[in-house]
Parts: C-alpha cells; structure tokens; sequence
C-alpha cells in the first residue's frame, strides 16, 4: 500500500526527550478491547507489576492529561491493532518519546518508505504477545538508548505544523506521496 496515513494532532504536552532517567516503567498501554490481539494483551498482562496495562482509556476524571503524563514515564508503548487501520497511539508514543512496540502481524507504517522503523521502534508479531514481558527485559540497556536517542531525531517529521517546517510531517507526506507517482496507475 502507497502513501500510509498516520495519526497526527496537535499534541496536549510537550515533547520527550532527554529523559530518560524518568522512564522507569517497563512498558505501557491503555485502551479498549477491540481487537482479538488487545483483548489478549489485557488478558495475558493487566495485573502485571512491570507492564503497565490498562483494560480501557484513563478516565478523564482521575486527572488531566494523564493518559499523555503516562508516556513520559515509560520505555516502551505497547502499540497494538484495534478496529482501525491507523493508530494515534504510535504518533503519541513518538512525540512523547516513548519507544513503540508495534504488535502486529502486517502493518504499513506511516512513511516506512523513507525512514527506518527498526532504529527506533520494536516490531513484533502478533504471536509475540505471550513473551512481550521477556522480549522487552531482553532489550539491552544500550540498545533501549540508541532507540530512543534515534526516536527522538525522528519526531520532527511526525509534527504537524502551521505553516509546515522543513522536514515535519507535512513535507514527509509530500515526499512519500512523490515516491508512489510511479505506482499509481491512471
């Protein structure tokens, strides 16, 4: 598939950075069972002590922002497939600072055509699920930092901007759309 679409919004907090020393949860995610693939994550790992998995969204309720004040504060955003082919959840993993893991058996990934995923996310196949918990402690220490030292070069270019920067999201859409001129057939 030419030209994948990503999530992108204004974001309610600021970017994640050199931070690094606040991230002391292993792993995150909060969302709705509406996948087979989430309703095993919330099975297999929501009263886990190292993984921070939540059956629903945070409630608004419990505080402001603590959905986003979430990532700031974690390794690893567990990305799974729910009823949509994208997901704003990979878009605020990034912006956030927060290492991806996305857990899918296919997926196109936003502009994968022009940067390289594997520097500063995780892949995983569905079937993954099961060993997430081990997958993720496997992770050397020096690897999670080249990972998100790389997430965070990449995040200009899922920012959208008025007018657009050089680089971010917008110009990574022109040039992703540019590159499939030569796929599309009319």
């Amino acid at each position: 598939r030419c030209c994948s679409a990503s999530s992108l919004q204004p974001f309610a907090l600021p970017a994640g950075g050199n931070d690094l020393e606040n991230r002391t949860k292993l792993g995150f995610w909060a969302g709705h069972r509406n996948s087979k693939i989430r309703v095993i994550l919330a099975r297999v790992w929501e009263n886990d002590t190292e993984l921070d998995i939540s059956n629903n969204r945070i409630n608004r309720a419990i505080g402001p922002l603590v959905y986003q004040k979430r990532f700031y504060s974690t390794k690893f955003s567990i990305c799974p497939g729910g009823s949509q082919v994208n997901s704003a959840r990979i878009a605020d993993s990034i912006h956030y600072g927060c290492v991806p893991v996305i857990l899918l058996n296919y997926y196109d990934l936003p502009f994968n055509d022009i940067i390289d995923w594997q520097k500063f996310a995780v892949v995983l196949e569905e079937h993954d699920v099961y060993w997430l918990k081990q997958i993720l402690k496997d992770i050397a220490d020096a690897e999670f930092v080249a990972l998100h030292k790389n997430l965070v070069k990449v995040q200009k270019h899922f920012q959208w901007n008025s007018p657009p920067n050089r680089y971010a999201a917008f110009h990574m859409v022109m040039y992703e759309l540019w590159l499939c001129h030569h796929v599309i057939k009319y």
